[in-house]
């Protein structure tokens, strides 16, 4: 009897001290962090690095959930879900954040960058911050911008070989003026639709393309339903990594340089885990037959000089100025 209990005893204290050891390491704030990419691509590199700094610097106070693919809703779905806590963090396309915070459109411009160097001393210089308040004005703290890519144009019937051949084609963009417009300038009938919907939309004909990076193109399995490819590099895509401002400063002041801390640093991990993939997945794209032409780019960036006539008002073009003159 007297083992018996004494054995009771010594389950009930390491059960304890087991009990007592979760509560102690378990987090003080968890984060739920969605983003629309498939688990395979960079956004996720980035957000696992995020993940693990922040759970770093603050020494497991945060825990960092990540849900990628949609999990948590489109990207317009995320966005709003920040503004009503059920979501923390999330990185939707600039072109979907301009619905939000409309001044950050000037960021969708067709053929804005001269190269990657150019976007990222963008992406990280004086215009950036400026938007940064605007963001804060509308309730959205931003962290630091991701890259999504430079984007050409997928058909599921006709392929494009020279700029005529996009001349009325029904093209999938996001729900962005400027992104309507560009297509509209370079000839083509723009239809703005969640992304959720492409694959389905391309397969049944409702659209003849969208526009895409080659690492989402390929991720997301667009080839099978679209397998023509035009390089025309008609934009690079820029992504907000963004949390709710209300939530951000509800956090102690050592949690909020933490996340900021791991964001940036998040950052540089996912646009050099992006610059890579558009690498690999040309080549995997080569290799599984999808048909791939490179029209000459001039007729497609001449057109697209419409919209920089129409661009905005004052305000926008000085902040446009600033980036064709960023070094």
């Amino acid at each position: 009897m007297r083992q018996r209990l004494l054995t009771a005893c010594v389950l009930v204290a390491v059960l304890g001290g087991s009990i007592g050891a979760s509560v102690v390491a378990a987090a003080e704030f968890v984060l739920k962090a969605g983003h629309s990419a498939a688990a395979t691509e960079p956004y996720q590199v980035g957000f696992e690095y995020f993940k693990k700094r922040v759970e770093e610097l603050t020494k497991g106070r945060v825990e960092v959930q990540i849900f990628p693919n949609r999990a948590l809703g489109n990207e317009r779905d995320m966005i709003e879900g920040l503004l009503l806590g059920t979501v923390h963090i999330t990185v939707p396309s600039n072109a979907v954040m301009a619905g939000f915070v409309p001044e950050t459109k000037v960021f969708d411009l067709p053929f804005l960058f001269q190269d990657r160097k150019h976007m990222y001393a963008a992406m990280d210089g004086r215009v950036s911050q400026d938007l940064g308040e605007k963001m804060q004005a509308k309730d959205f703290r931003l962290l630091a911008y991701y890259e999504a890519g430079i984007r050409h144009i997928m058909t599921n019937r006709k392929s494009i070989t020279k700029f005529d051949d996009l001349k009325g084609l029904k093209i999938r963009t996001m729900e962005n003026p400027v992104h309507l417009d560009a297509f509209r300038a370079m000839g083509a009938s723009p239809l703005p639709m969640a992304y959720g919907e492409v694959y389905t939309a391309l397969q049944q004909g409702v659209i003849d393309g969208a526009e895409a990076a080659n690492t989402n193109y390929e991720a997301q399995k667009f080839y099978e339903v679209a397998p023509n490819w035009a390089m025309v590099a008609w934009t690079t895509l820029i992504s907000d990594m963004i949390m709710g401002e209300k939530f951000f400063q509800s956090l102690p002041p050592d949690v909020q340089k933490a996340i900021i801390q791991a964001a940036q640093e998040s950052a540089k991990v996912e646009r050099e885990a992006y610059a890579k993939s558009e690498d690999v997945a040309l080549a995997a794209l080569k290799a599984k037959g999808v048909k791939i032409t490179s029209p000459d780019p001039e007729p497609f960036r001449k057109a697209a000089q419409a919209v920089y006539a129409k661009f905005g008002g004052p305000e926008d073009q000085a902040r446009l100025k600033k980036i064709l003159e960023t070094q």
